[in-house]
């Protein structure tokens, strides 16, 4: 029952964060926006994210449990603290503690870009992954994951993480915290509100939205959430011009219409086309 307790208090905390944010971006998409999707699918992409953070939530607990008491030590222990010791003024301490997070970011995002790269091009991973590209209504309610991605991302990012670095900071400003929170539905939504020219660091929607586009031009571009830096590097960065706006989705699979089919679907079919 205490276990059971706990869950449900991650989950509201979780939830607490989350849903506000999607709120603010339904209002942009609303009063501002690129591309008019129905609500129907706004709704549908609730329902599903509720049903990701029961699954998530709770495998994500049991593993940090199980991986607390296992008690490996990171390999490299990295001291980020020096960026924000070097002066006691607040808008350098800030951007120091602002520029420890970033750093932290780019390490995590060079395992996530790799892993992505993996589900587009294994038959296995994309089966579950071809669940979010085959989104016709994408939005930033209407973004979700099938709930095995998170799992995944246990062995081929989290353990590897782990393993590898202990990352020290002073703290995390609280701007970078909202940032991260809401940058993954951002990246997702359907208003015409974007970031100029921080898309070159930062993915923004329409960076983001010629990765799930249906033009063969634009297959296998833009890996990256958190950061563009790696998909620079690697060659696979594609920036849109000024009016590029593609249709997204996946030609021979359908956006799911209900709860049962977005989450057993992908156990029933191997890799489309």
């Amino acid at each position: 029952m205490e276990n059971l307790l706990q869950l449900l208090r991650l989950m509201e905390e979780y939830t607490d964060r989350i849903f506000p944010v999607a709120a603010l971006l339904l209002a942009a998409e609303i009063f501002f926006p690129k591309s008019r999707y129905s609500y129907i699918s706004k709704l549908r992409g609730a329902i599903f994210c509720v049903a990701n953070i029961l699954i998530t939530k709770a495998s994500l607990t049991l593993f940090y449990w199980l991986w607390a008491g296992i008690g490996i030590k990171p390999l490299f222990e990295i001291d980020l603290t020096f960026l924000t010791r070097f002066s006691n003024a607040w808008p350098l301490h800030a951007l120091g503690a602002i520029a420890a997070s970033f750093l932290v970011l780019q390490v995590s995002e060079f395992f996530y870009y790799w892993f992505h790269r993996l589900q587009h091009s294994s038959r296995f991973f994309w089966r579950f992954h071809a669940e979010h590209h085959s989104l016709e209504e994408m939005s930033a309610f209407n973004s979700n994951h099938h709930f095995s991605e998170e799992i995944f991302r246990i062995p081929f990012l989290i353990i590897p993480v782990s393993l590898l670095f202990d990352f020290k900071q002073d703290y995390v400003p609280w701007i970078w915290v909202f940032f991260v929170r809401w940058q993954g539905y951002f990246e997702h939504s359907s208003t015409r509100l974007n970031l100029g020219w921080v898309r070159y660091i930062f993915p923004d929607n329409r960076f983001h939205r010629i990765h799930h586009s249906i033009e063969r031009r634009h297959f296998n571009k833009n890996f990256g959430s958190g950061s563009a830096i790696w998909d620079i590097l690697f060659g696979t960065a594609y920036y849109p011009g000024a009016k590029e706006w593609p249709d997204v989705g996946l030609p021979n699979i359908r956006e799911p219409r209900n709860l049962t089919e977005f989450l057993v679907r992908p156990f029933r079919r191997g890799k489309p086309g």
